[in-house]
């Protein structure tokens, strides 16, 4: 379903953390809205990230703390869906990364039900940039494998890398965006922000949600 030029955009925010890409969204235009949410650190019982995210955004957090392979079903419809997965097993650099069939890689496949279930117009994800590499002994085939996922569900895909520094941002990420499906929407964008371990080549790019 197209978004149109004045209604909310509904958004899902995954592997929540504190809220970074809702405040960021929020601050962009109040036509975001969060109504549904997702943070669960296994293995950590005091889930201080999940109670700073519930404590910023108070009663209407909508915040769920589970597994999120757990709760795909309870993912309401929405236009936007956002998420920064876990990183460390698409880390090249990491001892025993092993991409996305690794213990954290696999909850790619989370996100992907999710995409399955509801479609959303939208498309915004984080990672390491050595996502682009991984896994170190067959270098490029997570994503691969994610893009793939991607066109299978009617995206047609677009990827480009860009420096989140020329833009005022403390840190320096990448940006690959996809965009254009083939079918169920007129217009999709997922992106993916990832952060660079050393100085490289700044690149220009611009993205627009409409």
């Amino acid at each position: 379903m197209k978004v149109s030029a004045n209604s909310d955009i509904r958004v899902v925010e995954l592997f929540a953390g504190v809220g970074g890409f809702r405040v960021g969204l929020e601050r962009c235009s109040e036509r975001f809205k969060t109504i549904w949410a997702n943070q669960w650190e296994p293995g950590q019982a005091g889930q201080w990230a999940y109670k700073c995210y519930s404590k910023n955004f108070g009663e209407d957090s909508h915040c769920v703390n589970a597994d999120i392979a757990t709760v795909i079903d309870q993912v309401p419809p929405h236009d936007l869906l956002v998420g920064g997965f876990p990183c460390q097993d698409y880390s090249v650099a990491s001892t025993g990364a092993k991409g996305i069939e690794g213990k954290k890689g696999v909850l790619w496949w989370s996100i992907y039900k999710i995409i399955q279930k509801n479609h959303p117009n939208y498309v915004l994800l984080e990672n390491v940039d050595r996502l682009l590499k991984s896994p170190a002994s067959q270098r490029g085939r997570d994503f691969g494998i994610i893009l793939k996922c991607l066109q299978e569900e009617g995206y047609g895909v677009e990827w480009r890398v860009i420096n989140a520094a020329d833009y005022g941002c403390v840190q320096r990420l990448s940006l690959i965006h996809i965009s254009e499906p083939t079918r169920r929407t007129p217009i999709s964008y997922a992106v993916f922000c990832l952060k660079k371990k050393k100085q490289k080549k700044q690149r220009n790019s611009m993205f627009m949600i409409s």
